[in-house]
């Protein structure tokens, strides 16, 4: 085979997400996950640490909690971060079962294990499962 007929394909650049999440232990949790899964995270943990973020850097994927802490609900400050940056997908967390995430994204009961949300992120991302 020479060189000429290999073909190099970019290396892929790996989606950042952003985990918004009150509780600072599953916070950490989902994000060690995320970061060993391959992605870039970052960490948010009220509505308004998670609006400055995606004010300062373009996030893939913002995964939050309803129950943070901050001015507007974590509801509010999804629909405002989508609003913010486009296209970015929206996974949201709650122990409400009743709520409804207004066509965000899908919703995940809260309490939920952290390889969960890295299954429900690299659907979302359509990201392939690390080897």
């Amino acid at each position: 085979m020479s060189a000429a007929s290999v073909t190099v394909l970019p290396r892929r650049t790996p989606p950042t997400i952003l985990v918004a999440e009150v509780d600072v232990r599953v916070r950490c949790l989902v994000s060690d996950e995320l970061r060993e899964a391959g992605f870039r995270v970052l960490e948010a943990g009220s509505a308004q640490e998670a609006l400055t973020v995606i004010e300062a850097v373009r996030v893939d994927l913002l995964f939050i909690a309803l129950d943070l802490p901050g001015a507007q609900s974590g509801l509010e400050t999804a629909h405002l971060a989508g609003a913010r940056q486009k296209p970015m997908r929206i996974i949201v967390a709650s122990a409400d079962g009743d709520i409804d995430p207004g066509g965000l994204g899908p919703l995940v009961r809260k309490p939920y294990p952290a390889s969960q949300v890295v299954g429900i992120v690299m659907r979302s991302l359509n990201w392939p499962e690390p080897a």
